[in-house]
């Protein structure tokens, strides 16, 4: 049965209010059928990407149309500003080895390259340097370096979802192509979706995974 939508953008409003590191002062809700979109601007790129997991979490919510944008209150930003405040980011964050991950702004936009062992290295230096005020977007080319991986890969993946309780219900089918791992089937929610393809990330060796889960 689906939500009315009324009550389900007034749910949405409360989710974004509730959550402290989501400015909803410029934001405007709009729900039709289960589908919310997600119009206005917040100070940072973190925030668009925060106020859309918000948005997911709502039940009732089948689909989201993120069209937030980064806008700043005050005086623009210089690329040069950018950089320098990106490369504090990442000095402070504990995920992110130091000196391994390079910046480079155009027009606000930045490049991470570079090279870090783990995905979720590559994930915290995105996470660090989309907090920066003026980051209009980022385009995370950090590459994971090269490491063995197990040929039973993909049973170590479906015992671990067998042991998130997140995700045990749903029929996920998992497989891979040397490096690369297949996420195939249906997850019972969007969250449970989110931690399958975390957790694909995390076995060993794995350098790519294709989602192609369908929420049922």
């Amino acid at each position: 049965m689906n939500k009315p939508n009324n009550l389900l953008k007034l749910d949405v409003e409360d989710q974004l209010a509730w959550d402290p590191q989501v400015d909803m002062t410029r934001i405007v809700v709009s729900a039709d059928a289960g589908k919310i979109t997600l119009t206005g601007a917040v100070p940072s790129l973190y925030q668009v990407t925060r106020a859309g997991d918000d948005a997911m979490l709502v039940g009732g919510v089948k689909m989201l149309d993120n069209q937030l944008l980064v806008g700043l209150l005050g005086n623009a930003i210089t690329d040069a500003q950018i950089a320098a405040a990106g490369i504090d980011a990442l000095n402070g964050d504990s995920f992110v080895p130091k000196g391994a991950v390079a910046v480079d702004v155009r027009d606000g936009w930045v490049t991470l390259g570079g090279e870090v062992r783990h995905h979720y290295q590559r994930l915290a230096a995105e996470h660090a340097v989309g907090k920066v005020d003026g980051v209009l977007g980022i385009d995370n080319g950090i590459a994971l370096t090269d490491a063995p991986i197990p040929s039973d890969v993909a049973d170590r993946i479906k015992n671990a979802f067998q042991r998130a309780a997140i995700i045990n219900d749903s029929q996920i089918e998992v497989s891979n192509v040397g490096h690369t791992v297949y996420l195939d089937g249906n997850a019972d929610s969007w969250v449970a979706r989110q931690a399958a393809e975390d957790t694909a990330w995390n076995a060993p060796g794995v350098t790519m995974v294709v989602d192609r889960l369908q929420v049922a």
